[in-house]
């Protein structure tokens, strides 16, 4: 199965909406942006999957949430990833250093996974884009 992002251009709304305090109504214009152009910088490496389970909530993934992975992106420290370890795939946040790496949730359920010599691991790309129903996290993060 493959998704494909329309072709056609999106209307946006100049400016910025508060997510605090409202402030007095302004002139917005409207324009059209194309979403493939805003959010895809490397087309022929970039993939769409869906995300599964709670693991990834504190950073706004929730169960169904589509995700965009770069497979071109060299990741760094802290960067959300989808891998590949021993054979399964997940989604964290890759953290390391030096001497070690680690795989973190985002749901204080769930442990860290200190990768040792004895895991395979692959990263398999660099998590650049979240798009999920605000339905869906609304429905595991409010009590």
């Amino acid at each position: 199965m493959s998704f494909m992002l329309p072709q056609q251009l999106i209307p946006v709304l100049q400016g910025k909406i508060p997510a605090g305090f409202p402030s007095p109504a302004a002139d917005y214009q409207e324009e059209r942006i194309d979403l493939t152009e805003k959010l895809i910088r490397h087309p022929a490496a970039t993939f769409i999957v869906e995300s599964e389970g709670d693991s990834m909530l504190n950073v706004f993934i929730p169960p169904k949430a589509l995700l965009l992975v770069d497979r071109s992106l060299t990741p760094k420290n802290n960067d959300i990833v989808v891998a590949v370890l021993n054979g399964e795939f997940t989604v964290k946040i890759l953290r390391k250093n030096d001497i070690k790496c680690w795989l973190y949730p985002a749901n204080r359920k769930y442990k860290e996974i200190e990768i040792t010599p004895e895991m395979n691991l692959v990263i398999w790309g660099v998590v650049t884009y979240v798009i999920s129903n605000p339905k869906d996290l609304n429905s595991v993060c409010l009590p």
